[in-house]
């Protein structure tokens, strides 16, 4: 079997981020059930023991969506929630601070405050860019004014056992900056694939998810193209991609993939559900048993 494409061929293989096609042979379906009978994430009421990871799960801070009078008393509301959020975030002393997309509502005021709020973060931070981020179709001067305050458009970080990858899902629509698509392309390839070899579990981050409630729903604004998801997520799973957070829906949602939780948590700009302001403190146990349970952001005063 198979085990790695060329360059060649895996980038034939994409539209988008997402694989479409297999070459060659290669069943990526059977490769994802294999990996998927093997021990699988459980969650529980409590863990077993310590957690060997704890990531707080942020959605959608998007300064600038919350409901108000006026855009500018949204802004300062949903900054006002921010701000007591990473309070909440410095309390709790997470390994990782995942924000899981759409920093602000407009992405021209990306530079506005995020500077300073990201200075106030003790935990490492990684951030998986939003369609408010970088709008779509992709363009090179914006992915630059993200870059310029969160440092790249996509990154990974290893902790302990664990890969974390943060991709931009932007990608997942036509671009025409071919260069940026591809080098995203490649670098995901390797930081999954690379994972695997080291023996890391993966987990794996972006604003879109694949999809909202069933793997073969329409395509909307809120997923994947059709096109792209099965073979995609196979992919993941079969190179031990464990779980998988992601932003955008506005609604909290619990499903997965093989066993694989694709997880959205709650938002401090708006939530269409109706839930509380907050956000979700992922802790997974040595048998990968995990907790994700809600810490609420009350209202703040605008200062």
């Amino acid at each position: 079997m198979k085990e790695r494409f060329t360059r060649r061929e895996f980038l034939t293989t994409l539209e988008a981020i997402g694989l479409t096609v297999a070459l060659d042979g290669f069943n990526w379906s059977k490769a994802a059930e294999d990996s998927a009978a093997a021990l699988r994430p459980k969650k529980a009421a409590a863990l077993e023991g310590k957690p060997v990871i704890t990531i707080a799960h942020c959605c959608d801070p998007q300064l600038g969506f919350g409901e108000a009078a006026t855009p500018e008393e949204a802004y300062a509301d949903d900054l006002a929630r921010l701000r007591k959020e990473v309070e909440l975030l410095n309390k709790l002393n997470p390994d990782l601070v995942l924000f899981a997309g759409d920093m602000t509502n407009n992405w021209k005021e990306v530079a506005k405050d995020w500077p300073e709020v990201l200075k106030t973060i003790k935990a490492p931070v990684l951030v998986a860019p939003g369609n408010h981020d970088i709008p779509d179709p992709v363009k090179a001067p914006v992915v630059t004014v993200f870059a310029d305050v969160f440092g790249k458009e996509y990154d990974s970080i290893v902790l302990g056992g664990w890969k974390i990858i943060a991709f931009n899902s932007q990608y997942v629509r036509p671009t025409e900056e071919k260069e940026l698509y591809d080098a995203q392309v490649e670098w995901f390839r390797s930081e999954l694939e690379g994972a695997k070899a080291a023996g890391l579990r993966s987990i794996v981050a972006s604003h879109v998810p694949p999809f909202v409630k069933s793997l073969d729903e329409k395509d909307e604004y809120f997923n994947f193209p059709a096109t792209l998801r099965q073979t995609f997520l196979d992919y993941l799973v079969a190179n031990d991609a464990t779980f998988y957070l992601a932003g955008h829906t506005h609604t909290t949602l619990e499903r997965d993939y093989l066993g694989t939780p694709i997880l959205n948590g709650e938002t401090t700009s708006r939530n269409f559900d109706r839930r509380d302001f907050g956000f979700r403190l992922l802790k997974i146990g040595e048998k990968l048993d995990y907790t994700w349970d809600f810490v609420e952001v009350q209202k703040q005063p605008r200062r």
